[in-house]
């Protein structure tokens, strides 16, 4: 399967767009991992496509990934964030489980509220 190794290679450019974004003149990444998470989860959308959805699909497969190891780090930093790592987890897994983020769609919108 390409997918996983797209969804990776999608991951490591989410990250460096996002140090990029967000950095200061000094080239460094600003924000904390559960606020670079939270912008990862702000940018899905709403309705998440389907498996058929191409190269939004990659995007939110590569974003949901990116978000849940950030929002991992960040809870192995501070407990308080572990709600959300939980989350993003869960999501995850339903996506790895099912190959259909609509399905992840819950675990995404509680993500949010941590958000």
């Amino acid at each position: 399967m390409r997918r996983p190794a797209r969804a990776v290679a999608a991951v490591c450019l989410l990250l460096a767009l996002t140090a990029c974004q967000s950095g200061a003149a000094s080239g460094k990444a600003q924000g904390t991992d559960a606020e670079l998470a939270c912008a990862a989860v702000s940018r899905l959308p709403e309705q998440l496509p389907g498996t058929d959805g191409g190269q939004a699909f990659d995007i939110v497969v590569a974003r949901l990934v990116g978000a849940e190891e950030l929002a991992r780090a960040a809870a192995l930093a501070d407990a308080k964030f572990q709600p959300l790592a939980d989350a993003l987890r869960e999501a995850q897994q339903l996506l790895s489980v099912t190959s259909d983020p609509q399905q992840a769609e819950p675990a995404v919108k509680k993500a949010r509220t941590y958000c």
